[in-house]
């Protein structure tokens, strides 16, 4: 009988070593699977993680382009105001001196007008045929000067 318990211990111990072996290769085929599981839900997050990193960068790049391309387009538009800006501070400063040269013509002008008025009338009164007192009077010329704006109409 010792030797039937000592098959039968040996068969109870080889099955539960069995069973044992078995559940550990069940609790790790279900470990497994679950790990696997895990990692292809952890990689399928990583691509469509990397798939929104990479779009982006692909907008980061096309918007960095887009601002080089603005930097550019305000630093030819502040070169060509500043060009602009000088072109139009050197036609002021031209306009502003023929002003000044104009406002001295106009002074000397308005200097010479009152004798010019009173020439112009005294030759107007000899042609319509005033004498020299007359002349004289109105104009505020001097007798002689008076007397030469005669001669001159008679000459011509």
């Amino acid at each position: 009988m010792s030797v039937e318990i000592d098959f039968m211990d040996q068969t109870i111990l080889l099955l539960v070593a069995i069973v044992f072996i078995v559940s550990i290769y069940l609790l790790y085929y279900l470990l497994k699977r679950r790990f696997e599981q895990r990692i292809n839900t952890l990689a399928t997050q990583l691509s469509s993680i990397e798939f929104v990193v990479n779009d982006v960068k692909e907008r980061f790049h096309s918007h960095d382009d887009v601002y080089a391309s603005k930097q550019q387009e305000l630093q030819s538009w502040q070169l060509e105001h500043q060009q602009v800006s000088q072109q139009l501070e050197h036609r002021i400063k031209v306009i502003q001196e023929k002003l000044q040269a104009y406002q001295e013509q106009l002074t000397q002008l308005q200097q010479q007008q009152p004798q010019d008025r009173l020439y112009t009338r005294a030759q107007k009164m000899v042609a319509l045929g005033a004498d020299i007192e007359e002349i004289v009077q109105e104009c505020g010329l001097p007798v002689a000067e008076a007397e030469i704006l005669i001669a001159m109409h008679k000459k011509s």
